[in-house]
């Protein structure tokens, strides 16, 4: 019964965002980013301020890709919610595996395991969670197709879970406007370790993510600026060879040209080093 109901309860959410969906429109200058690097790709933009979506690629906009490590946005959230972990503060303790980012080989709590994209600390939450419990947040959420099959700590990485840029900006939008139904705390703790970049007049919440297939990757990057005029959301997703993949700096490189073009970051601003 508990299921059914989140079932309906996501459904009726989903209603409501198609209803409340505004069609991208074109804007070929936001694919110059992407050929001076030869890459393919889509960015796609919300300004809140205006309700105005832009793009340069409505069709890919639409697609649905896997969210990889920027499911680690709703994967602190539902861990928080069931309390998986107490606080962005708890630490757990490293398993000992080596892997291959030495920086992800010692213990870790969210605080630093979002920023640096630490996989075995969030699959160590999605385990706590469980199958059922995720898998009736991500119906409660409408996040992408909210498919957890592949395994509870592998569906994010190469499993069936799949998102769009269009879904991502609206999860974030969601998110933001304290439209989720999670405790306003959680949220709250979640927002202040997504910051990723803060200057005098804007903060930027943004989290990358990499899936890699033998020799070829997609990369993605989403957020928004927050300016003193409102939010400017943003979702981009390119693919990438391997190398690429393990190197987010070109793909945030596109997203600050592309928000300097649309006015939500100041001329010549440059990602961080």
């Amino acid at each position: 019964m508990q299921r059914l109901l989140c079932s309906v309860v996501a459904l009726l959410a989903l209603a409501t965002i198609a209803r409340a969906a505004v069609a991208p429109e074109t804007a070929p200058a936001l694919a110059v980013a992407f050929a001076a690097r030869h890459a393919t790709g889509v960015f796609v933009a919300l300004d809140a301020r205006t309700g105005r979506v832009v793009t340069n690629d409505p069709a890919r906009a639409a697609t649905r890709f896997l969210p990889c490590s920027t499911f680690k946005i709703p994967n602190s959230l539902i861990a928080l919610e069931c309390g998986a972990v107490a606080s962005v503060d708890t630490v757990l303790p490293w398993d000992g595996v080596e892997r291959w980012n030495k920086a992800w080989n010692r213990d870790y709590a969210m605080r630093e395991a979002l920023p640096r994209s630490t996989v075995w600390f969030y699959q160590e939450l999605a385990r706590r969670v469980g199958p059922d419990r995720m898998r009736d947040w991500l119906q409660r959420i409408g996040y992408g197709n909210a498919d957890i099959a592949g395994g509870i700590d592998r569906f994010w990485l190469d499993g069936a879970l799949r998102i769009s840029a269009l879904e991502q900006l609206d999860f974030l939008r969601r998110f933001r406007d304290h439209q989720l139904p999670f405790r306003p705390e959680v949220q709250a703790a979640v927002l202040e370790i997504l910051i990723a970049d803060q200057r005098d007049s804007w903060v930027l919440r943004a989290k990358t993510g990499t899936a890699l297939e033998g020799e070829r990757g997609l990369g993605w990057y989403v957020g928004w600026v927050e300016t003193a005029q409102g939010p400017i959301y943003f979702a981009l997703n390119l693919d990438t060879d391997r190398a690429g993949g393990l190197d987010p700096r070109p793909r945030k490189e596109i997203a600050y040209e592309a928000l300097v073009h649309l006015g939500a970051l100041p001329a010549g601003t440059l990602p961080p080093p």
